[in-house]
This record gives C-alpha cells, structure tokens and sequence, in this order.
C-alpha cells in the first residue's frame, strides 16, 4: 500500500499544478496581460529546478510581461505616426555620406542623454527628403 502514496500523492500535485495553470490564466487576463500565462508556465520548471525564491519567480514573470508592453507599445507607437517604412541605422548608407558616420555612432551611442546635452540637427530643407 505504501507503493500507491507516492503516484497518488504525484496526481494531487499535478491536480493542483492544472488548477493553479488555470487560476493563472484567469487573473492575467482579467489584469489584460495574457504573456504573464505564456511567461509563468515557461518558467515555472526552470524555477523549481533552479530552487528560485517565489520572488524572484514573480520578478521573472513580471520582468517578461513589461519587456513584451515595452516591445509591443513601440511597434504600436511607429505604426500610429504613420511613417511610410521603418528605418534603422543598419540600413542607412554611409557610403553615400562617409563624414558623418562618426558623428551618427557618438548620437546612437546616447552619451548626450547620460549627459544632459542638447542636439541640434541643421541643414538646407529636402524637398521630399528626411
């Protein structure tokens, strides 16, 4: 009789893992974040098996959803301006203008914001021209 506790006491846990999923499910859709779902199921083996704090489970979890707001929110705030095609600095073409590729990688860098500093773009207008 002692051999059926462990495989009874496996599907109790598997049980409550389901009702748990589904709990899960539930208040990630009712907080309008459905990737937490997809992010807890995802890592909920790697935390058990890693012996992670529930804390630092959550902030994993949590970590995932504001990383996907983030991500998804820009692509939402590029399709809204309306731009006729996304551009990237890996597609620009710096051989068509080689004296500015310095000054292009020192703005990419972003050192003029951990520095408070102004930028000022000047030149002639391009008639349909960026």
């Amino acid at each position: 009789m002692a051999a059926t506790k462990p495989a009874a006491n496996s599907t109790a846990k598997t049980a409550a893992s389901t009702e748990a999923v589904k709990h899960i499910t539930y208040l990630a859709a009712a907080l309008k974040a459905p990737r937490i779902t997809e992010a807890a199921a995802r890592l909920a083996d790697q935390a058990r098996d890693a012996g992670w704090t529930h804390e630092d489970y959550l902030a994993a979890v949590l970590e995932r959803e504001v990383s996907a707001r983030n991500a998804s929110g820009a692509q939402l705030r590029i399709r809204a301006a309306g731009f006729p095609a996304p551009k990237t600095l890996e597609d620009f073409d710096f051989d068509a203008q080689p004296a500015i590729r310095q000054q292009i990688g020192a703005l990419a860098s972003g050192g003029f914001l951990t520095e408070a500093r102004n930028v000022v773009l000047l030149g002639p207008p391009v008639i349909n021209g960026t």
